[in-house]
């Protein structure tokens, strides 16, 4: 049996990410933990699949990252669509994931808003993937830490964004937002969970993630959507507090983070 340091953190990232996006996150948590980020959008990348993907496919794809590896057991953190598929990952292969915690997660694309936003996500990138990609900075970043920059800067950033990405299976990703429904999953959970919202989050707002999973624990950390590069510190923080145990389960309050 592997001790609590030799367990590995898995992290899963959202529809736009990659492994990458998790870099200063790592840095924190690879302190303590080893860490192990696939990147499920690699994966999926020239599949011949006769159907639609769906949120079960990217699960299975970063259990079978994970198992290529030799690791057998883990603690799961999933981020926006990675939060869905983290919670497909912890109801079907719940031998596998000790605990779990979902980064500004939501339940079901089929919300209004949700929907409305996915399909508008769906229209710019085949339409026009600057507007696309100034929309997903202002949505996803919080007014203070988007203010911190001039404007030359943010354009240099989309400029980099847009020629960066692999756009090939993006439109394919966004439609397993559209259509998953974890709902049923999440009632399956049984290990202990932590729900992570963003306080500016405009892209999944925290209401979504609140009660997504029942019974779980909840933080809020003052972040637009895209915690990972906001507040990297405060969020391997609370990850590590959590999957390490340090906050008893499950009668502990977690305090909100500022």
């Amino acid at each position: 049996m592997s001790s609590d340091t030799e367990l590995p953190i898995v992290l899963v990232h959202g529809t736009m990410g990659k492994s990458e996006d998790w870099s200063r996150v790592v840095g924190e948590l690879s302190k303590s933990r080893p860490v192990i980020r696939p990147d499920y959008t690699e994966r999926v990348t020239g599949r011949n699949a006769a159907e639609a993907l769906g949120i079960r496919d990217l699960a299975d794809e970063v259990v079978a990252a994970v198992r290529a590896e030799g690791r057998q057991r883990f603690d799961l953190v999933g981020s926006s669509l990675g939060a869905a598929v983290a919670t497909c990952i912890a109801a079907e292969y719940p031998e596998l994931v000790r605990s779990l915690v979902l980064v500004s997660g939501f339940s079901h694309g089929s919300d209004p808003r949700m929907s409305l936003q996915f399909r508008l996500w769906l229209r710019l990138v085949s339409t026009d993937k600057t507007a696309f990609s100034q929309l997903l900075l202002m949505s996803g970043l919080s007014p203070g830490y988007l203010s911190a920059f001039d404007e030359p800067t943010l354009d240099g950033i989309i400029e980099n964004f847009i020629a960066s990405t692999d756009w090939r299976p993006v439109e394919e990703i966004i439609r397993v937002d559209l259509s998953l429904d974890v709902r049923e999953y999440a009632r399956r959970i049984k290990c202990p969970a932590l729900l992570i919202t963003a306080m500016h989050d405009q892209i999944v707002p925290p209401a979504y993630s609140e009660n997504l999973i029942p019974g779980a624990k909840t933080i809020e950390l003052d972040s637009g959507h895209l915690i990972f590069l906001e507040k990297p510190v405060d969020l391997a923080s609370a990850i590590l507090t959590f999957c390490q145990g340090r906050v008893p389960w499950p009668s502990a309050t977690i305090e909100v983070c500022a």
